[in-house]
């Protein structure tokens, strides 16, 4: 045949090639002609000449693809010169990629061979095949051109290699894990078939592209990536989000570090990617729960505080009242004491009792409330003052009350001491002394609620010498250590060593969610399972805010409350202030070394002395702060108070002064009036009998507008100074007092807020409106005289005496 002489020329060249060639017939599959290198491998050409030559191939008895793929990538061939009959202008053999439909290139084929020994047995050989086309010179015959197979015989050893670098090759691109190679610039060299799929393109698509092409949002990202890539570092679990075929959004975490060359230089990035979308997800709705569990707790705040502020307000007027009706049983009670008046006594004792456990109350109700601002992110507002370290740890451990503390009322045998260790330090301290002092007060308590029979509790004072590296500035560390139980492992303050990093801003509880790979959910399970349970026990005493609390009072002074998880044989709880004090060159009185003992003493009774031949009667209540309260190690009993350390509150002299009725004439002589804008009824009956007593006049108004009506009635003058309280129904206090300020325009007049809200906003919004001060319920008799005195002395126009 033409086609058959046309074949064999176009063969006789390559005779001598060693790569078995064969020509097929597009339209049947048979051959047409081999050279010589084929017929010495597979026989000679009458004994297949008849043969599809796909069939050649070994049949897919393993269940592999073998004879299936060979005879596809023929067949790719053969439909392509069927339907273009040969007519284009190709003069050779075209090898690899046909027309896009199939790879002409294939390699590992298993076949039969009918050559390579004497008795023509078939034998299994593996070949390396190109497939491609060529135009035959006949203008006669249809055909007009042949299908061209280029084998090469692959030897045992690569074919036991190839096998083998086959199996790698599909463990990487068909891992259940997406990888990439990248080169220094940011390409991608390779990537397996996973990641494809994950993303949806094609290896055309995605290889030989810039990265940054299928995550353009996120390029400062992975230039920083690259960068900790190229300084050795190795990545992991980095979030990166991907670009997908159809432009969605993937979140992806990538690992990765980089294979260097031999000379160093940056050769390819591993980069193993995860899907990360599940994640997201769960993260997600995680955030909601969260963000309801914030909307939930802000909601019980606002609740708690309005609890509070309405408990507060009955227990100061309780607290007030008992305190008043004790005061008149002591005047009426004769400077002698005998059976008659035991009954007498006894109330007195009664009503102190009840005056000291709502004063417990009131403070604990502060307490929880306190500790809620703190929580929301509220800043305390200290007063920052110098004060005698030695008179302070002798206050801070005479406050201490064993029979409120001890389920048995008693001391346990337990001793108190405060110890000043000499440093070198100041004798004083520049900080807030009141808040200072609460601090101490909940870590002692805290220590003698848990203490043992028997046990041992010590605050420990050291004061050192500034520095010239500390710009004046020396440390003074205070310590609450004791023998007890200790502290649970684990507790949020615990510490191994004395240093204290930078203070902390916006320890939030809001925050509970938003603070990255340390909120496992097991642990705030569990956290949470534990307060649960130390809510439940009922042997536990307190409400277990005195040490949140505390750690927050501490970082307002400029301290880190710490617990030493490693102090053996007991609790150490400790933090160190700064102590500013001024020049490093200046000379101060050093902390000497002492140790002060307090004991247990039977609870306190009420005892009166005579005063100046007079009958009177005064009260000396166990939390006042007497320095004769305490003994040394050596003593067995308190010293007693002399008279000379009971003082009484100021009274009002009201006998005009010549140069106020000189000034302000007959004015001077009328008593001080005074506005009290209150709506809790015992509140304000107790405010005008203190004020009564102080020969004041008083009128009450029950809310703001009620006292507007009377201001708008009033002659002028007629009111020398105005108490309000903020919460009031109708009108709160401050809108009445912005009214009077605005409307009446009543500027000289003091106007004084009264409440039980001390949180700085209030404060400030008050100084807003007008306000001339601002006090904490409840005022303190003391207080309310200075108060009464100022201001009675600035309407007389003379200073105060």
């Amino acid at each position: 045949m033409a086609s058959l002489q046309s074949a064999l020329k176009f063969l006789s060249l390559p005779n001598a090639c060693p790569l078995s060639i064969i020509a097929l017939d597009p339209a049947t599959g048979k051959p047409l002609a081999v050279n010589s290198a084929f017929e010495s491998i597979f026989g000679p050409f009458y004994k297949f000449k008849e043969w599809e030559f796909g069939d050649a191939a070994t049949e897919d008895d393993d269940g592999g693809s073998n004879r299936t793929r060979f005879r596809g990538a023929i067949q790719v061939v053969c439909d392509s010169l069927l339907k273009h009959n040969g007519d284009d202008d190709v003069g050779a053999a075209v090898l690899g990629n046909t027309n896009g439909n199939g790879n002409g290139n294939i390699r590992n084929v298993e076949m039969l061979t009918l050559g390579t020994n004497e008795a023509g047995l078939p034998v299994r050989k593996y070949f390396d095949w190109s497939i491609g086309w060529v135009k035959l010179d006949s203008e006669e015959d249809k055909m007009n051109a042949a299908v061209m197979l280029y084998g090469t015989l692959v030897n045992e050893v690569e074919s036991t290699n190839r096998a083998r670098d086959a199996e790698l090759i599909d463990f990487f691109q068909n891992a259940p894990i997406a990888m990439h190679w990248l080169n220094g610039d940011g390409t991608i060299l390779w990537a397996n078939q996973t990641e494809m799929n994950v993303l949806g393109y094609t290896a055309e698509e995605y290889i030989g592209q810039p990265i940054m092409n299928f995550c353009p949002d996120e390029k400062e990202l992975v230039l920083e990536i690259f960068k900790q890539l190229g300084s050795g570092k190795t990545i992991k679990d980095v979030p990166v989000r991907f670009t997908t075929k159809d432009s969605k959004i993937v979140h992806l975490l990538i690992d990765s570090n980089v294979a260097y060359n031999k000379d160093g230089s940056f050769g390819h990035t591993r980069c193993f990617i995860r899907d990360d979308t599940a994640r997201k997800i769960q993260d997600s709705r995680v955030q909601v729960l969260l963000d309801e569990n914030e909307r939930s707790l802000r909601m019980l705040d606002n609740f708690l505080s309005r609890t509070l502020h309405h408990v507060m307000g009955p227990l100061h007027a309780l607290r007030a009242t008992c305190d008043l009706i004790c005061d008149r049983l002591q005047t009426s009670t004769p400077h002698y004491i005998d059976y008659t008046n035991k009954e007498n006594l006894e109330n007195a004792d009664l009503l102190q009792r009840a005056s000291d456990t709502i004063s417990g109350s009131a403070r604990m109700i502060a307490d929880v409330s306190d500790l809620a601002r703190f929580d929301e992110g509220a800043m305390l507002r200290t007063k920052f003052t110098s004060f005698d370290l030695r008179k302070l740890g002798i206050e801070a451990i005479e406050k201490i009350k064993f029979k409120d503390l001890r389920f048995n009322g008693g001391d346990d045998g337990i001793t108190v001491s405060v110890k000043f260790l000499g440093g070198g330090g100041p004798d004083t301290l520049n900080t807030d002394r009141q808040v200072l002092l609460r601090v101490l007060d909940h870590l002692l308590e805290n220590a003698v609620r848990e203490a043992d029979p028997g046990g041992n509790i010590h605050l420990q004072i050291t004061s050192f010498p500034p520095s010239a590296t500390t710009n004046s500035v020396g440390p003074v560390l205070v310590e609450v250590l004791d023998d007890g139980k200790g502290l649970p492992p684990g507790t949020c303050l615990d510490a191994t060593n004395d240093a204290i990093g930078p203070v902390r801003v916006g320890s939030h509880r809001y925050n509970i969610g938003k603070r990255g790979n340390q909120d496992d959910p097991d642990k705030l399970q569990k956290a949470r399972t534990d307060m649960e349970e130390g809510l439940r026990n009922l042997k536990q005493n307190g409400v277990g805010v005195g040490l949140p609390l505390s750690y927050h009072l501490v970082r307002m002074l400029g301290g880190d409350l710490r617990h030493d998880a490693e102090f053996l044989g007991g609790t150490r709880i400790w933090f160190t202030l700064p102590n500013a004090i001024g020049d490093i060159d200046d000379q101060y009185d050093v902390l000497q070394t002492d140790q002060i003992f307090k004991k247990g003493l039977p609870p306190a009774q009420i005892s009166f002395v005579e005063n100046g031949g007079e009958s009177s009667r005064k009260r000396m209540r166990d939390d006042d702060a007497h320095f004769g309260y305490f003994v040394s190690s050596d003593s067995s009993a308190a010293t007693s108070v002399e008279l000379d350390d009971i003082t009484e509150a100021p009274t009002i002299d009201t006998t005009p002064q010549p140069a106020a009725v000189a000034k302000c004439g007959v004015k001077a002589q009328m008593p001080f009036s005074v506005l009290i804008v209150e709506d809790t009824d015992i509140c304000a009956r107790l405010l005008g009998m203190q004020l009564k007593k102080m020969k004041c006049s008083t009128q009450r108004a029950e809310n703001g507008q009620v006292a507007l009506d009377i201001l708008k009635n009033s002659m002028p003058g007629q009111f020398d100074l105005i108490l309000m309280d903020l919460r009031m129904p109708v009108m709160d206090g401050l809108e009445a007092t912005k009214l009077i300020r605005e409307e009446l325009k009543m500027i000289d007049i003091p106007i004084l807020a009264l409440t039980g809200e001390k949180r700085d906003d209030i404060q400030s919004e008050c100084a807003g409106i007008g306000f001339t001060d601002f006090f904490a319920k409840p005022l303190p008799k003391a207080k309310l005289d200075e108060m009464i005195k100022k201001y009675k002395a600035l309407r007389d126009g003379v200073g105060t005496s």
